[in-house]
């Protein structure tokens, strides 16, 4: 079971989805839950599973993960063979320089680059210490523009992702890769799906995986005009703050528990759901940690906002260094997650 785990995280996370190019994440995603019930998809990518509960008076409890994460875009070609781009997603520029990317071109080819950096060699005294994304440029070893395009194939319009190698250490279940947010929460959705169609509830289960949510929750908002729930819940990877120079008291710390978000600027918990998150956390053992966001934002911005309005809460799976090349994540916090998601749709019959 661990080890099937450990290969699905794998295979979402490696794969390239950048926000509005979030296709292969959608096969793989239909791939594991066709299964479990009536599967349909809308014109921006949004893909639904609906798993019907045992009863037709049954509660309707919706689950939302975003397949897309962070990238960039190639927006210009350099006469001398240098690629100029533009972040799809919030991206910190401190982190990019010298830092590899997978370019996908036209035909679906990977092209590796290189964030370019100056080296100190060269450098005037303070300069550089505040980088600009428009000031970066990519090095994939061209020559010439038309080097860039007739060797490598590589076009204005195409989109990169970061370079990054999985790791998953048994020792302690450290997971090491590339979007965790969100594909830890896509994850997480799947198992839960696995769980429900082997051990049905009374309730019908929604799992929605959204798109665009990182460039200003485009996916969930078109889903929230066609959905209907009782209650939803937002499935996020969860950025973490238990490192160095982070705040004096963290919140949401690596291998302590499944995050459970009380209130960030964009929404506020339901408290309803939150007293069934604590109580089910509690008879069951499951560790959670209680966060309160001073900044950030998901899809339950738009979710709860949905028709005459649904009760919703975010979870999620810590990660450090959320929105950069390498993400570090628990696969202990993943399980305690998934097993509180299915405690709250028992506990909802």
């Amino acid at each position: 079971m661990k080890s099937d785990t450990v290969a699905l995280i794998k295979e979402l996370v490696c794969v390239a989805g950048p926000s509005g190019y979030e296709q292969a994440v959608g096969e793989i995603i239909q791939r594991e839950v066709s299964s479990f019930g009536e599967v349909t998809t809308d014109a921006i990518g949004n893909i639904v599973c609906e798993i019907p509960g045992t009863r037709e008076d049954g509660k309707r409890t919706l689950f939302a993960a975003h397949q897309d994460e962070i990238g960039f875009m190639i927006s210009g070609i350099l006469e001398n063979g240098f690629l100029r781009f533009v972040p799809i997603g919030g991206w910190n520029p401190r982190t990019l320089p010298s830092s590899t990317v997978d370019i996908i071109t036209a035909e679906g080819a990977v092209v590796v680059g290189t964030i370019g950096q100056i080296p100190p060699h060269f450098l005037k005294q303070g300069a550089d210490e505040k980088p600009e994304i428009d000031s970066m440029s990519l090095d994939i070893g061209a020559e010439s523009a038309r080097d860039v395009k007739e060797v490598f194939g590589v076009e204005i319009g195409n989109v990169a992702v970061p370079s990054s190698t999985f790791r998953y250490d048994e020792r302690n279940g450290t997971l090491m890769a590339k979007a965790f947010d969100d594909r830890i929460g896509v994850a997480a959705l799947i198992e839960l799906g696995r769980r429900v169609h082997e051990k049905p509830v009374s309730g019908t289960v929604v799992l929605a995986f959204t798109t665009q949510e990182e460039v200003g929750l485009r996916g969930a908002t078109v889903l929230s005009r066609n959905v209907t729930a009782d209650a939803a819940w937002i499935v996020e990877g969860a950025p973490a703050d238990d490192m160095p120079g982070g705040p004096e008291i963290p919140q949401t710390c690596v291998g302590k528990g499944a995050h459970v978000r009380i209130f960030d600027p964009t929404h506020i918990g339901n408290l309803g759901l939150l007293k069934l998150a604590r109580s089910v956390a509690r008879t069951r053992g499951i560790q959670i940690q209680e966060t309160v966001r001073r900044g950030g934002g998901t899809d339950a911005a738009v979710i709860a906002l949905a028709g005459k309005g649904i009760p919703t809460l975010v979870s999620g799976v810590p990660v450090r260094y959320a929105h950069s090349h390498v993400g570090v994540a628990s696969l202990k916090d993943y399980l305690s997650l998934v097993d509180l998601l299915y405690a709250v749709v028992e506990d909802s019959e």
